[in-house]
């Protein structure tokens, strides 16, 4: 019976080696879990800034556009403005 006593002891030691291991291996898997979680929030948040930068970079490519016949506008007007000029001034 001692013997026996002793046996179950030791399964019982073993038994709760074992669910300490479960116990850090969960608070582990947690803690993974987590991590993994706020990565992805980071990668949602890095996607629309990306999304948010291109947007902007449309904005500016149309402004430019726009500044461009602006300008194609102004030179076609002084050009007709120097031959106006110079009709008077022979």
């Amino acid at each position: 019976i001692g013997e026996i006593s002793s046996i179950v002891a030791q399964i019982s030691d073993r038994q709760t080696t074992i669910a300490s291991a479960v116990e850090e291996q969960t608070a582990t898997t947690n803690e993974m879990s987590r991590s993994v979680a706020e990565a992805a929030q980071g990668s949602g948040q890095i996607a629309d800034n990306i999304t948010g930068v291109s947007s902007a970079a449309d904005s500016t490519t149309q402004a430019l556009s726009q500044t461009r016949v602006a300008v194609d506008e102004l030179s076609r007007m002084a050009a007709d403005l120097r031959t106006s000029v110079a009709r008077f001034t022979y």
